[in-house]
């Protein structure tokens, strides 16, 4: 038996049970790194200590508490999101400012996803996503069933015609023995990685993206998750909205068909980009410690939960996704012309 849990107010809960998934339809949206000072003058007078993580992506943030950001500095942390992918702020507060707080902080950079299965805290709504393992609940292997290794390489809730944008996870408790990690890669480096040719290959296709993702049928079953899924398709390299830069929008466990692709066509592309993208060159490890909270760019990376942890110990974390544009074609005149 597991000690009690550090944060009981944020345990999962679901009073009304599964929900279908929410077809949001397309809104006009702003981009806060947009706004953003380049030179980030809000971060600099705070005095931030910033490491990267790898020359490639993420960078670790000391000395800067996000809930005491003004306006102006939660933009700077929008561009730099989109610049590295993924920040790691530590020492934060976070945790501890309560839900409402919380809500507005993550509510500045669009509408917050309503999920429609995972758990939220009690007296709150579903735009709190209680990610929460322990003896009961079971973890990542638990919902995947029997396999050799794990993960589970994805980007959040791709189905809508806007797409998740700045997104924030935050640590309540770790697993005791280590471990639980979360792995991000860059979806910008794998995409500039590719030769010439086969940036021209992949410049006007398209990919359809479900909602009936890997998770959603494990959670409601297969037939559930497909009757009613919400579905679009979304250019397969993209325009990174804030910084210009081009990224492979692949998205493994929801977007599993080329438009216009016979399946074996398909499958043999996609197959290619899933472990492409999944490759040590463009990835870095992000270890949770108390006081953690990330923040990243779902349009410049993908992610990965490290399910490495003895089974029973406690991983007790929340998510909360914004919304951000519509993802446009990097190269607008590829489009055109295949049309």
């Amino acid at each position: 038996m597991s000690p009690a849990p550090l944060y009981p107010a944020y345990l999962p809960t679901r009073p009304d049970g599964y929900a279908p998934t929410l077809d949001v339809p397309y809104f006009e949206a702003e981009e806060p790194g947009s706004r953003a000072d380049p030179l980030k003058p809000v971060l600099r007078k705070a005095g931030a200590q910033l490491k990267d993580i790898t020359p490639r992506v993420g960078t670790e943030i000391h000395n800067v508490q996000i809930s005491q950001l003004s306006p102006a500095g939660l933009d700077e942390v929008a561009l730099l999101a989109a610049e590295r992918g993924v920040l790691v702020f530590r020492d934060q507060d976070f945790a501890d400012i309560g839900f409402d707080r919380q809500r507005d902080i993550v509510n500045y950079y669009g509408p917050l996803h309503k999920h429609p299965t995972m758990g939220y805290p009690a007296g709150t709504g579903p735009e709190f996503h209680v990610v929460y393992a322990d003896e009961t609940a079971g973890n990542l292997r638990t919902l995947l069933g029997p396999h050799t290794s794990y993960d589970l390489w994805h980007v959040d809730q791709t189905f809508t015609p806007n797409v998740p944008s700045t997104t924030f996870f935050w640590v309540l408790e770790s697993p005791a023995s280590g471990g639980g990690d979360t792995a991000f890669t860059s979806l910008t480096a794998a995409y500039a990685a590719l030769s010439p040719g086969f940036r021209r290959t992949l410049a006007g296709l398209r990919l359809e993206h479900t909602s009936a993702s890997v998770g959603e049928v494990a959670r409601v079953g297969a037939e559930r998750a497909r009757r009613e899924a919400v579905r679009t398709t979304h250019p397969l390299v993209i325009r990174q909205p804030v910084t210009g830069r081009p990224a492979l929008f692949v998205n493994p466990t929801m977007a599993r068909r080329v438009d216009g692709f016979l399946p074996e066509e398909s499958d043999a592309l996609l197959a290619f980009l899933h472990r492409h993208v999944a490759s040590l060159d463009f990835s870095c490890r992000v270890r949770w410690e108390k006081g953690s909270v990330v923040v990243w760019d779902q349009r410049s990376v993908a992610h990965s939960a490290v399910p490495d942890f003895p089974d029973g110990e406690r991983r007790h974390m929340v998510r909360m996704i914004p919304y951000g544009v519509r993802p446009e074609p990097a190269f607008p005149e590829a489009h055109r012309i295949d049309a």
